[in-house]
């Protein structure tokens, strides 16, 4: 049996009673499936009782109390029966709880019979710790490019890719997020956790060739792999499962007093974007130079411009010049932009304000170009750029047209780009459960601000913010603002007096703990971002008290 099938068997099995037949006339009371995640803010768990057979289909109410505790913490959480109708039509009963069990923990699931003998079935579920995809140093070879992927974790059961294209959907401007399964598993890799060297050209190749793209000719914006980490007891034996063998009572179960199986685990992703050069030797449809993917990132009044390389390759730009204020320089033969990385090219003596820069191809063409609309006299005041790097959204405003993502930022040739002032900054954000929240403090009389975790949404969508007593709280939205447990992105708006509306701030956080935040300690300080903090909703940050 494949690991997939394994992963999405788990919650089926049982929903036929004629599949699984457990000794009769047992005392098991119940069989249970599926599994805990602790990414998300509500858990599901499959209650089959047995009634000479397990009777999965059963629309009668289910005399069950159900509830769950922490061995470590004691938390405690009730669960609440719903009654699902499948796709086959049988029926069967899943209970939920608005609870994040906290990773690393233990967790006991009891069921107990309401009636009859009360009956007891228990199960014990370890949380594994929260983890994240991460790409290493890209590797280039003759037969293709490897991108190491790494996750610190116990064990990766399953993986898929994702392919965010152009040229799938029904016209040939839409992006699509395509899933392809189609990927060696992870391997237990001694000392660094688990590991899959993914060959992006044979991977690339083959998801082209694949039933699911049809022959069409796609263009790649964006690539990504998802992991599925579990606790070491969810475990493969060696050779896999087969369907015979699940169903033999006791061959595959961690469940005391019923069958089934209960596991913990939860997905996690890294996206990066192949350089175009990669891409084409992939299959994907390429017919621009391979620097197009390189942005104009900074530009000094001093006369320097600085290009940043968003991909995960150095791109070679030997030869390649940018032309400003009637001149134009050539990066010496040999030159690269790295990885992740910047390149800075002196070009002229002087760049004035609402001029136009142009990156140019070894042949002359304008690849690029970037209007300088606030490029400041002086360079002690600035320049202009993007922030974060490379990051451009020209927006229509009431009032004008502006980039959502460029203006005024402090010089840093070389390095990450800054604001050059801070109207607003993300001070802290709490993700457990349906009613998280983003807490926002307004810099230098900042009125108000909007808030969003994906910065291509229209403005009408971001959630708008009053910063008049200076912490603002944005409310978790499903629909507006939803907050991973498992991390995410946030961007703040603001619209300056007599200036375009820019973001001032934009915050990464990771994985949250249960009952814990990530802020800025002390607040405001926009460099101290800190895990773990105490929540301290419309108030001072605090860090988490011994103990705690």
């Amino acid at each position: 049996m494949s690991r997939r099938f394994l992963l999405l068997s788990l919650l089926a099995l049982g929903a036929c009673s004629e599949e699984v037949d457990p000794t009769l006339g047992t005392a098991q009371a119940f069989s249970l499936y599926g599994y805990l995640d602790p990414t998300a803010d509500r858990q599901a768990l499959r209650v089959a009782p047995i009634y000479g057979t397990i009777d999965a289909d059963t629309a009668r109410a289910l005399g069950a109390r159900v509830t769950s505790v922490e061995q470590g913490t004691g938390r405690v959480a009730a669960w609440r029966d719903s009654v699902v109708t499948y796709g086959d039509g049988s029926v069967g009963h899943v209970f939920v709880a608005d609870y994040t069990p906290t990773p690393g923990e233990t967790v006991e699931v009891r069921v107990e019979e309401t009636g009859g003998a009360g009956r007891v079935t228990t199960v014990d579920v370890g949380v594994p710790a929260l983890s994240q995809v991460r790409v290493g140093e890209v590797q280039g070879t003759a037969g293709g490019v490897t991108y190491p992927l790494r996750v610190e974790a116990p064990r990766v059961l399953d993986v898929e890719l994702l392919f965010r294209v152009t040229g799938y959907g029904l016209t040939p401007e839409d992006t699509v997020d395509v899933l392809f399964r189609q990927v060696e598993p992870f391997a237990e890799a001694a000392g660094t956790g688990w590991a899959l060297d993914l060959n992006f050209v044979s991977v690339a190749r083959a998801f082209l060739a694949s039933p699911e793209v049809g022959g069409r000719p796609l263009r790649l914006i964006e690539m990504g792999a998802r992991a599925f980490v579990t606790s070491p007891a969810w475990d493969v034996p060696p050779g896999g499962l087969d369907l015979d063998t699940i169903i033999e009572p006791g061959s595959f179960t961690n469940v005391a007093g019923g069958f089934g199986f209960v596991g913990s685990g939860f997905w996690t992703e890294v996206r990066w974007t192949p350089s175009l050069t990669t891409q084409a030797r992939g299959g994907f449809v390429v017919d621009v130079d391979p620097a197009t993917l390189l942005v104009l990132n900074e530009v000094s009044a001093g006369g320097w411009v600085e290009l940043f390389n968003p991909t995960r390759e150095a791109v070679p730009v030997g030869g390649y010049a940018v032309r400003a204020a009637g001149e134009t320089a050539t990066f010496p033969l040999g030159t690269t932009v790295p990885a992740r990385g910047f390149a800075v090219l002196h070009v002229a003596r002087r760049i004035e304000s609402h001029g136009t820069v142009e990156f140019l191809s070894q042949g002359g063409a304008v690849l690029s170009e970037l209007f300088l609309s606030e490029l400041p006299d002086d360079p002690a005041l600035g320049s202009f750029g993007s922030y974060p790097d490379g990051f451009s959204r020209p927006i229509s405003f009431q009032g004008g047209r502006a980039d959502l993502f460029r203006g005024r930022v402090k010089e840093s040739p070389g390095a990450p780009n800054r604001p050059a002032a801070l109207l607003a900054v993300v001070n802290e954000v709490y993700t457990e459960g349906p009613d998280g929240w983003v807490e926002v403090i307004g810099l230098l009389g900042t009125p108000q601000a909007l808030v969003t975790h994906d910065g291509t949404l229209p403005l009408d969508d971001w959630v708008r913010v009053s910063l008049g007593g200076g912490f603002g709280v944005a409310e978790e939205s499903t629909a507006s603002l939803p907050l991973d447990q498992g991390g995410g992105e946030l961007y703040v708006v603001v619209f300056p007096t007599q200036a375009p509306p820019r973001v001032f701030d934009v915050r990464t956080y990771g994985p949250q703990m249960p009952g814990r935040s990530a802020g800025l300690l002390p607040d405001r300080a926009p460099d101290a971002w800190t895990d773990g903090l105490l929540p301290t909703r419309g108030a001072p940050n605090a860090a988490a008290r011994l103990g705690l």
